[in-house]
């Protein structure tokens, strides 16, 4: 299956170093603003909720959204952040490795649904339907996500990740694609024609924590707002379940 690499160089981290320090520094810090980490799918979410943080506590927080396969090896590699917002069983092993300080928070769910350009509805799903491959830029395999709902007769286009996906549908290049709940908010010309059953996928579950190389004031904040009454609203609104 064919994988579209226009978005590959886009997929890596952008690596904001100018505004970091590596691990051990003795230097003092000269910005209060802090660094997140997140899967790539959590990025208008996050981007919504700094906003909101940033006009209650004039603190910035800087998103970088990043393929999940590469947020362990960019932490390993002591690039500079602050706090890590990521599926649990990455979170779980950034634990075991040392590089999350504390107790991650949360956590928050997502689904994955079929979306489709707006007005077209549940025919989208006999067209041509565009999924993510099995790679290491995506959380799915699209393929066979597909295959257990029994669609795609006419085509199924294999793509990098859901960011192609949505781009494709938005350029009428597909009828159909697999997406998070959550990209839907920042994509407003699409809308969901169906969610996948928590039988065929379940759910991603994520969570949030400070990580070991923080250096910059009281990152904890940030992640009690995002545990906050306001915070979770604006996390729900951009389709993350949360459990409490």
């Amino acid at each position: 299956m064919t994988i579209l690499r226009r978005r590959l160089l886009q997929s890596l981290p952008l690596l904001s170093l100018a505004a970091a320090k590596p691990q051990g520094t003795s230097d003092a810090v000269t910005t209060t603003d802090l660094v997140l980490n997140c899967d790539t799918a959590m990025g208008p979410a996050l981007s919504r909720a700094s906003d909101r943080f940033h006009e209650a506590a004039g603190v910035r927080v800087r998103v970088f959204p990043t393929s999940p396969g590469l947020l362990l090896p960019q932490l390993a590699r002591k690039v500079q952040n602050d706090l890590l917002f990521t599926q649990d069983t990455i979170m779980q092993a950034a634990t075991v490795a040392g590089l999350v300080a504390g107790t991650p928070a949360g956590p928050w769910s997502i689904r994955y649904v079929l979306a489709a350009r707006r007005g077209v509805g549940d025919a989208a799903l006999r067209g041509r339907i565009t999924v993510p491959d099995r790679t290491p830029a995506a959380d799915v395999d699209g393929p066979s996500v597909i295959r257990a709902l029994h669609l795609g007769e006419q085509a199924v286009l294999g793509v990098l990740d859901t960011a192609e996906v949505a781009f494709l549908l938005e350029r009428s290049e597909a009828e159909a694609g697999l997406l998070h709940a959550s990209e839907l908010a920042h994509h407003p010309s699409l809308e969901v024609v169906r969610t996948v059953p928590d039988a065929v996928v379940p759910p991603l579950a994520f969570q949030v924590a400070v990580t070991t190389l923080a250096r910059r004031p009281n990152p904890q904040a940030f992640v009690d707002f995002l545990l906050s009454a306001v915070g979770r609203a604006i996390l729900s609104a951009h389709g993350l379940e949360s459990s409490a």
